[in-house]
């Protein structure tokens, strides 16, 4: 069977949409399309004898690297191949060209997220971020000390319009993995179709100087009880006081039973604000955003590093020089022995700071015969914080 893969065009949307409901097993209806054609994805797809077997595409983003630099990178999605012709290279064909047309535009990196973990180690990706899903008992707990909340204010989605995108491009500033939202994105997130809602209520928004959380309700009663659920699907906090402040008119909501999202970052202070922490529950625990470093030189050079690093990296056979700290670096291609070896996949996971190098080298994926230059490498990759992409893609 001979591939081929070239861009996709407007008139191939609706093949697109077919091919990619099939391999997912979902209809999209033409108002979808309709979204669809408004947002900046290129389409990228795979042919067999003039029919299109395999879709894939790409958003821009600015992605947030530690130290708070921004990187344009691709955000791959829609990636799907019809049943009938997988394993038969067509996924391998359209990961080619696009990681090959990255590189030949000068990106850094590309980024995506997993419908399946299994597949993209061998492209060159690496877990970036983790996400769990927690869920918490709001009627056996709540804070620990009551905080004033006259500044937190219930907005709808037209209200929140002029208020969100500020908010997030703060939460951004400081959050390593963070996906920037253009007025497009805005757009069609607030629009809010009853269609969408997956059976649940249009979203409520809590909004503070310092942050803001957006919620669904799903209605639920018991023996004339209420058991309602508060579903976050949106969570930007980035002040101390929003955060208190938030959580306790979240843990306010009288008729609901629960709480539970996939979008609390990994580190969040909610336990520690609880008088009783064992009610909030981790219920699932998945891979988050995966990065794969194309321009191995561009992209260490771009973030920062807490403590001075010094060392000669060997990813995937390319030698580089790294010298970096708290006010910048420079990393170039030298012929210096190595002195710390890893893969695209195993810089990728460390780079955000999502993962130690330590842990890596204890699963086999780096290697430091020098153990004292492992624990600067981990002092060095460290973000501060558990980095977060928070806009799914």
């Amino acid at each position: 069977m001979e591939i081929q893969v070239r861009p996709g065009t407007a008139a191939d949307l609706p093949e697109i949409a077919r091919v990619d409901g099939i391999s997912f097993g979902f209809s999209y209806t033409e108002q979808h399309l309709a979204d669809l054609a408004e947002r900046e994805i290129n389409f990228t797809v795979a042919t067999a004898a003039g029919r299109i077997v395999g879709v894939s595409g790409d958003f821009r983003f600015d992605l947030t690297v530690p130290g708070g630099a921004k990187l344009n990178v691709p955000g791959i999605t829609w990636v799907s191949v019809l049943p009938t012709h997988r394993r038969r290279g067509v996924l391998t064909a359209m990961m080619t060209a696009l990681l090959d047309g990255y590189a030949a535009a000068g990106d850094p990196g590309a980024v995506l997220t997993a419908s399946e973990s299994s597949i993209y180690r061998r492209f060159g990706f690496g877990v970036a971020t983790r996400t769990v899903k927690v869920c918490l008992d709001r009627r056996l707990t709540g804070p620990v000390r009551p905080v004033d909340t006259s500044a937190v204010e219930f907005l709808s989605g037209e209200q929140a319009r002029d208020r969100l995108p500020a908010l997030h491009e703060q939460w951004e500033q400081d959050m390593p993995g963070a996906l920037s939202r253009d007025d497009k994105w805005w757009t069609l997130l607030l629009r809010d179709r009853p269609e969408d809602r997956d059976g649940m209520t249009e979203r409520h928004y809590l909004v503070h100087p310092g942050g803001y959380v957006a919620y669904r309700a799903r209605e639920s009663w018991q023996d004339a009880l209420p058991m309602s659920t508060c579903v976050i699907t949106d969570y930007k906090i980035f002040t101390a006081e929003a955060h208190a402040a938030i959580w306790q008119v979240l843990l306010g909501l009288d008729l609901f039973a629960s709480i539970e999202s996939w979008q609390l970052p990994l580190d969040d202070p909610l336990p520690l604000l609880l008088h009783d922490s064992r009610r909030l529950q981790i219920r699932g625990s998945k891979d988050g955003m995966w990065l794969r470093p194309i321009d191995v030189v561009g992209l260490l050079a771009q973030r920062r590093y807490p403590v001075e690093i010094a060392v000669v990296l060997d990813v995937a056979g390319e030698r580089v020089a790294l010298r970096g700290g708290p006010d910048g670096a420079e990393c170039l291609p030298t012929d210096e022995p190595a002195q710390v070896w890893l893969d695209r996949p195993g810089l990728g996971a460390i780079y955000l700071g999502g993962h130690r190098p330590s842990t890596l080298a204890r699963a086999g994926q780096l290697r430091c015969d020098d153990t004292a230059r492992l624990s600067r490498l981990d002092l060095a990759f460290d973000a501060g914080r558990a980095p977060a992409f928070g806009t799914d893609f």
